[in-house]
C-alpha cells in the first residue's frame, strides 16, 4: 500500500513564519504543500506580521487571500486533499490546515509538530471558518 502524500509532511517542526521543512507556521505548511505536489507558488505573508500572536493581522491577511482571485470557497461536504481550511482562534480566523481526506487535515500548531487530526472533532470542530480551493486546482479538475 502507498503512503498518502500527506505521510511525508508529518512530524515537521513548528517555527514562527517558517517555510522550510526545518520549520514552518500553518502556511509555511501550505506553501511547502502546494510547491512540491501543486507546482503553485502560494505567497509568503511573513512581512505583514511580526508573530503569529498578532491574530487580528493574521486574520487580515487570511481573509484578504482567501477573497481574492485566487481562492474560491468550497462547501464542507465537497472538500477535497490540497483544501485550504481556514479556523477561527480566540474569535479570528487566523489559522489553517490542508484536507488530506474525509474529515482530516494536516497542520501545525505553535509549540507542536505537524499533525493530521480530524477538524470535525475536538477543538477544531466549532471553529472551522471555511474551505477554499485554490483558482489552479480548480482549473487542473475541469480539465481532466
Amino acid at each position: 500500500m502507498q503512503d498518502h502524500w500527506s505521510t511525508s509532511y508529518v512530524g515537521l517542526p513548528w517555527l514562527e513564519k517558517g517555510d522550510t521543512r526545518a520549520g514552518v507556521s500553518c502556511w509555511g505548511l501550505c506553501q511547502i504543500v502546494y510547491r512540491d505536489l501543486a507546482g503553485i507558488v502560494l505567497p509568503s505573508y511573513g512581512d505583514r506580521f511580526a508573530c503569529s500572536a498578532e491574530q487580528a493581522e493574521v486574520q487580515a491577511i487570511i481573509r484578504g487571500a482567501t477573497s481574492g482571485p485566487a481562492w474560491a470557497p468550497v462547501a464542507l461536504e465537497d472538500a477535497r486533499d490540497l483544501d485550504v481550511a481556514v479556523f477561527a482562534v480566540a474569535g479570528l480566523d487566523a489559522h489553517v490546515g490542508l484536507i488530506c481526506g474525509p474529515g482530516r487535515m494536516l497542520h501545525i500548531t505553535h509549540g507542536q509538530d505537524s499533525a493530521i487530526v480530524d477538524y470535525r472533532a475536538g477543538r477544531w470542530a466549532h471553529r472551522l471558518s471555511g474551505i477554499y480551493r485554490h483558482a489552479e486546482m480548480m482549473e487542473r479538475a475541469r480539465a481532466a
